[in-house]
């Protein structure tokens, strides 16, 4: 009884010893963030309620408060950050020791900090756009192979709660796992895939008026201009390209309401660099070099300027909107006018205007043509043809009715048509 005695109480010292192990591992997550990592940052001070291991990898903190020196952005004062909860499912411990005196990037972190809110300016920026102010969630997870040299970024997320997310993945050749080689990735990196991912939730119906009120332009005006270098892109490229520009339009096109989200993703055929952006000219590089794709669920034929109608080989019109007898100006009557055309006479002679989405336009006098280019500057709409100076004028409609006035009070006045009736 008594070798059995003592063979039982030295498995219990056994068992015993071997759960103080394991609770010590569960909780080294915590632990070495508390003593290894926490030292490191600069922060005037860092406190949380509540704290809880995650393996040996990890950690959550809830109630988090920081406090962030004064600097010369906050005019020397101190800010206040406040986070719900920070979550870190595992990080690289090991290479984020003593990082100031190591030359290697952490390989790995897994982390997510939700119901971010601050005192600082930052945190507040959208207010003046009159977007309140929202908490802020983030995300991260990636991972680097350094025999391989691959970067593979699974999830990097920024999300304004009750206003929209944004979240890019990637994946990365050639990257280094050495900080003092980080400058040079822009020339040895190569894009193998991306995907970008925005939801919208309200965030551009605040936002979008409240920028345009600052340009002293209409929001949709605004947002045309955003359209019109895509339209001048698309014209002449191949259909899938074209496609993949008209989903980025017709988004562009929803911002009061989106229809879902929309997604951009790249898959070039072989990895790209940034060398090969001297491609992207060519009719149809960025669907079959980069592998561009749109997924938006309210996509629109047409809606970049760059697709031709079924017959006539013309660009879509949009037909312009009732004014109710309501006077509109500036460029948000010229909105209006893009996709159609304007008719009547000017020195005698009957002219006939066509304004495409690209920024182009076509004159008829007579029974000739002239091509020429529009730009929208301000309330302003400026018009240049080959050998002449530029020509801006202010512009207002009433119902089919628009006027073009110069500086020195000079104008006229034409007769809208819906489209492109002439095939300019």
């Amino acid at each position: 009884m008594a070798k059995s005695g003592f063979w039982r109480t030295l498995a219990l010292l056994l068992g015993l010893s071997l759960f103080a192990a394991v609770q010590a591992h569960a909780q080294d997550g915590l632990q070495r963030f508390e003593k290894e990592i926490k030292p490191q940052l600069e922060f005037k001070s860092l406190t949380y309620a509540k704290a809880a291991p995650l393996g040996d990898k990890g950690f959550t903190l809830s109630n988090v408060v920081v406090v962030m020196p004064g600097s010369a952005a906050t005019s020397g004062q101190d800010s206040t950050i406040k986070i719900e909860k920070v979550t870190v499912e595992e990080a690289d411990f090991d290479r984020m020791k003593d990082r100031g005196k190591k030359d290697e990037i952490p390989l790995f972190a897994k982390l997510k900090i939700e119901g971010m809110t601050g005192d600082d300016e930052l945190s507040g920026m959208l207010e003046s756009f009159g977007v309140p102010k929202a908490p802020v969630d983030l995300a991260l997870d990636y991972r680097l192979d350094p025999a391989a040299k691959v970067l593979t970024v699974s999830k990097l997320e920024v999300g304004l709660q009750g206003q929209g997310s944004l979240s890019l993945s990637l994946v990365l050749d050639g990257v280094s796992d050495k900080a003092s080689e980080a400058a040079g990735a822009k020339d040895t990196a190569s894009l193998r895939s991306a995907s970008l991912v925005y939801a919208d939730v309200g965030l551009l119906s605040q936002l979008v008026p409240a920028l345009a009120k600052q340009q002293g332009m209409a929001a949709d005006a605004m947002m045309a201009m955003a359209v019109a270098p895509i339209g001048a892109f698309a014209a002449g490229k191949a259909p899938d390209t074209v496609k993949a520009l008209d989903g980025i339009a017709s988004f562009i096109g929803d911002w009061k309401k989106p229809k879902g989200p929309i997604t951009i993703s790249v898959a070039p055929a072989k990895s790209a660099s940034l060398a090969d952006l001297d491609k992207i000219e060519q009719p149809n590089a960025l669907s079959d070099i980069f592998g561009l794709k749109v997924e938006y669920a309210g996509m629109r034929a047409g809606a970049a300027g760059g697709v031709a109608a079924p017959s006539g080989g013309q660009v879509a019109a949009v037909a312009p909107p009732a004014t109710g007898g309501k006077t509109l100006t500036g460029a948000e009557a010229w909105l209006t006018l893009i996709g159609n055309t304007v008719t009547g006479k000017i020195d005698g002679e009957v002219i006939f205007e066509y304004y495409r989405k690209d920024g182009t336009l076509s004159l008829m006098e007579g029974s000739e043509i002239t091509k020429g280019k529009w730009s929208l500057e301000g309330e302003r709409v400026c018009f240049k043809y080959p050998d002449e100076d530029k020509d801006c004028q202010t512009i207002s409609r009433t119902g089919d009715e628009v006027t073009f006035t110069r500086k020195n009070k000079s104008g006229y006045r034409l007769k809208v048509l819906e489209g492109n009736p002439k095939n300019l």
